[in-house]
């Protein structure tokens, strides 16, 4: 069995009240399950004793307070019977901790047990004769003041969560990750059809941010609202292609057939008017090629031919000419492509597409000028996360990425500055390589 990918368990010494002590290569780990809100409070208790032994310099300790990984790390140390320091006693006595929770060595504490230890000097001692009279009012007293100090400091110190990455799962399944959190949820609505109902689309803020308990998590879920195809028998055919462009659908396929309209003229489609579509989707059209009243003649070629000669063959023929101008470096007026292709059989009346050549002009875009610079402002302390882990903090603009801070870190450790940035700016920090939080300034 690993813990946490990084200690190998030799032997699980004591289970008891959602905590397990086990033995591992270096040291010993208490492991709390936190399953419920009152575990996860006797952790943070417990954790916030460890620290002040750790400022202190009595203990050496590994913390993690990771999501479903809360425990601590003593390295292995000798045990010895001596006393322990008064002042450790002192720091220990407002978080619930005395003499019988801590295991001494030689030169500090060993470990800092969160149940009473076995033989304990506190549990051998016998109290003097004429205290045992006052010994149930002594006790309510220090259990008055004890809840009275645990309540301070859970009302000084609140427990945090870490928001889960919701963003891709059901509204269910977002529900049950934050049902235990302590944390509000505030929900609007989103639309991407191509994505399944339901699905949360963003969330604010992102995954990883810590929150105090109370506080709210917003997410947006998604409707998945298709949109109905409109009538476009009667337009153009440009018309309509610019219509279907404009609802975000494309133009799959055209086919063409005598009817009574003009050519070019939108007969029908494919799916009919009213169809709910999702975006992207593909529309057929059925274009008119005008009416034909008489036996099939094969269609001339007039591919580079002037615009006049071509309209002479193609009047002299019988047929319906329509002219789309379009740019080129051909001479003005040569008919550059036709359609149907030359010798398809049309009938009297049908209707040929022309496209001819006029002398264009190129027109580039005018330059967009850099965004202004302005000055975004950084204030932070650095999480318990941070501590004896690499700390990597970058900010990032339309310039590129600079790091900010680079080195170890440590709970509280401030970090500020101002600093001069080109249209948006984010933050990221990063501890141990792994992205923690990105936030905007």
């Amino acid at each position: 069995m690993l813990l946490d990918d990084r200690y190998p368990v030799l032997e699980t010494l004591k289970a008891q009240e959602g905590v397990t002590l086990y033995r591992v290569e270096g040291g010993v780990v208490f492991f709390f399950e936190g399953r419920t809100p009152q575990e996860k409070e006797r952790f943070y208790r417990y954790r916030a004793a460890v620290r002040r032994l750790q400022e202190l310099g009595f203990v050496e300790a590994q913390i993690s307070a990771k999501p479903g990984r809360h425990y601590v790390f003593f390295p292995e140390r000798a045990l010895a019977r001596r006393p322990p320091p008064k002042e450790a006693l002192a720091a220990l006595a407002p978080l619930g901790f005395g003499r019988e929770h801590l295991a001494m060595a030689e030169d500090g504490v060993a470990y800092l047990s969160p149940w009473p230890l076995q033989g304990s000097p506190g549990a051998r001692v016998g109290l003097p004769g004429f205290l045992l009279g006052v010994a149930p009012g002594l006790l309510l007293a220090l259990l008055g003041l004890w809840l009275f100090s645990q309540g301070l400091y859970r009302y000084f110190n609140p427990p945090e969560y870490a928001v889960p990455d919701l963003v891709g799962k059901t509204a269910r399944e977002a529900f049950l990750l934050l049902k235990d959190t302590g944390l509000n949820l505030e929900v609007a609505e989103g639309n991407d059809p191509t994505k399944p109902k339901e699905m949360v689309l963003a969330q604010e803020p992102p995954p990883g941010t810590r929150l105090r308990e109370g506080r709210t998590v917003r997410l947006v879920l998604n409707q998945a609202r298709l949109n109905p195809l409109p009538n476009l028998q009667g337009l153009e055919e440009a018309a309509a292609e610019a219509r279907l462009q404009e609802l975000g659908f494309r133009v799959e396929g055209k086919a063409q057939v005598e009817g009574p309209g003009p050519l070019g003229v939108v007969l029908g489609t494919d799916p009919p008017p009213g169809t709910p579509m999702p975006p992207g989707g593909g529309v057929r059209l059925l274009l008119s090629l005008g009416q034909g009243g008489g036996p099939a003649v094969p269609l001339p070629k007039v591919t580079g031919l002037s615009r006049e000669e071509a309209l002479f063959l193609l009047n002299a023929a019988g047929l319906q000419a329509r002219v789309e101008e379009v740019p080129s470096g051909a001479p003005p007026g040569t008919v550059l492509a036709q359609g149907p292709a030359p010798g398809t059989p049309v009938p009297p009346g049908g209707g040929v597409r022309l496209r001819v050549a006029v002398r264009g002009e190129v027109l580039l875009p005018p330059a967009f000028p850099p965004p202004p610079e302005r000055t975004v402002n950084l204030s932070l302390n650095l999480p318990p996360e941070a501590t004896g882990r690499q700390v990597r903090l970058v900010l990032l603009d339309e310039r590129g990425e600079r790091v900010v801070y680079e080195g170890e870190g440590r709970e509280g450790l401030r970090l500020e500055g101002a600093y001069q940035v080109q249209g948006e700016a984010r933050f990221r920090l990063y501890l141990d390589g792994a992205l923690f939080r990105e936030w905007t300034p």
